[in-house]
Order: C-alpha cells, then structure tokens, then sequence
C-alpha cells in the first residue's frame, strides 16, 4: 500500500490512520479527507497520513492538490511512473528532490520522494537570491514566485536564505557541454552525464544520468542501423555501426535525430536522454558490443564523461 504525507512549511511527520474495515475506510475517505484536499495550505501543526486504497485508486486527485506532499516509494516503482501518477514530469521531481538531481536512478523502496502540487521546481533559497536570480535561473517571472500562495511572500518581500520556495513551472536549461572527443581513445563519450549504474554481469552496460531532453552524441564515427523503439526493455534506441564492425547502443532516448542508412560523424548528435522503456528515471543507456558480445564501456572511454 502507497503512502503519502501532507507537508506544510517543513515536512509533517506521519500519524497512523488504523484501518477497521473496509467500510470504515471508505466513509472515512469520503467524509474527512476528500474536504482536507481542498482546503487552504496546511499551517505547520497540521499532521496527516494519506493512503491509497486497496485497489490502487488515488485518494488525492491531481486536478484537487493545492498541497506539498512526500510519496513513500513501493516495489515496482519508478521515477516516471510516479511523476505519471501526479501528472507531474520527471524534471519536476528531480528539481524538487536534491538526491535525485545527480542520481536520477537513486530510488528505492521506503525513499520518501517530495510531490508538488504543480509542475516546476522546489528550491532552497541560498545567500544573495534575490525573486530576479531565482526568476532569471528558472526561465519565469518574478512575480510567478512572489504571487504563488504556498511561498507565503508578501508583495516587495524578498525571499529569507533558508526558506523553501516553489518555482511554479520553472525549468533549468537542459543544455550540457558536448563530451570531450577524446581522440586518444577508440570512443567518446556519448554525453556529459553521472555514470548512475556501472557495468556487471547482470547490466552488460553503463548508465549515464542526465536531464531530461539533454543531448546524446556519437561515440564513434559510424552508420545508423536503428533509431526505433525497442521491444525488449530499451525504449527509443538508436544503434550505430563502425567501420570495426563492433557496434554502440544509445537507450531510452527520447527520439533519434539520425535515421538509419545514415553515416554520423564522432560526436554528432544521435538522440535527447529520455525515460523510456524499462527506465527508472532519465539516462543513456550506452552499450559497445565488439562481435556481438557487450564490452564494459569503461575499458575504452576516457576516464571521466
């Protein structure tokens, strides 16, 4: 069973709800907290527990939520599933949860992911911020986070170094500096991004986490041979053929620039990082299989992305 809790300057901590029977719950659902949902933020003494029912259905509805939440992770989940459920992106909760920020694949079971009410970001004002930086960094106007009712800022207010804001719909550039190419090396890498998964037997492979929408490159020179989606786990995939005959694998992409029968170049761009297939969050999955057989990529890269 999913929980979720209700936050209001800080986190609230849990209150147990005991459940007696179904009928209970369901009049309890219906007469108590359905009237919370709506009802204005939560001052800091406010303490609830929210829970999905058992067969699965939302207790707080994305068009009602006007509150911060934390979501308890369950088995089986995963950063797009959950951004799907609150019809939120995966931008949104990375930008709202530090940990997530450089290990978009860093989820496990019992981690409390914090939930907003709208897409955008949830920052901690640091030293010099001023409502112009934080607007400017963002991509929104000043007044879309001096106007936004949770933040609690009165008109000419400027914000404390240490209060949390919500940045409604605010985006961070998602542009990073192309890979370096490495010319000493038989390939680059494919982006500038956190290897959030290394290489094993079970994940012939590395993961290189990034934001969603960055750029993917070439690793080598080469011809497409597939920019489609894959039917076996890796979503959008681009595969590239080199001159060698091995071959480079791009994963969970969001789409390709590069269609097959294509020749690209070394560092070329091939694809933007997406979340798609069997992914826990946005990253490249990259693969060198030289005769078929997968290679650790780490063997053949530069040291660092």
């Amino acid at each position: 069973m999913a929980h979720i809790r209700r936050v209001g300057q800080r986190l609230a901590s849990r209150q147990p709800v005991r459940v007696v029977s179904l009928l209970v719950l369901t009049l309890f659902l219906t007469n108590v907290l359905t009237p919370v949902a709506l009802a204005s933020p939560v001052g800091p003494a406010e303490q609830d527990a929210w829970q999905n029912s058992e067969e699965g259905g939302e207790i707080y509805s994305a068009s009602t939520r006007t509150q911060i939440f934390t979501y308890v992770v369950q088995s089986g989940d995963t950063l797009w599933s959950i951004a799907a459920q609150f019809d939120l992106d995966v931008e949104t909760l990375r930008w709202s949860n530090p940990e997530l920020v450089r290990n978009p694949d860093l989820l496990s079971v019992d981690q409390e992911v914090l939930i907003l009410p709208v897409r955008g970001a949830y920052v901690t004002v640091q030293a010099g911020d001023t409502l112009e930086r934080l607007a400017a960094r963002w991509g929104v106007a000043p007044e879309d986070i001096s106007n936004y009712p949770l933040n609690n800022l009165r008109p000419g207010e400027a914000p404390t170094p240490g209060a949390e804001l919500v940045i409604p719909h605010g985006q961070r550039d998602v542009s990073l500096a192309p890979p370096d190419p490495a010319p000493g090396y038989a390939y680059a890498w494919p982006i500038r991004g956190y290897v959030t998964q290394p290489y094993s037997a079970r994940h012939r492979a590395v993961d290189l986490g990034a934001p969603y929408g960055a750029k993917v490159y070439a690793s080598r020179a080469g011809v497409c041979v597939s920019a489609a989606w894959s039917q076996v786990g890796y979503g959008y995939l681009v595969i590239l053929k080199h001159d060698d005959g091995s071959r480079t694998y791009y994963g969970h992409l969001k789409g390709a620039w590069v269609t097959p029968g294509q020749r690209v170049a070394r560092g070329e761009l091939v694809g933007e990082v997406g979340s798609t297939g069997n992914s826990t969050g946005p990253h490249v999955h990259f693969e060198i299989r030289i005769g078929g057989v997968p290679q650790n990529p780490l063997d053949y890269l530069p040291p660092e992305p």
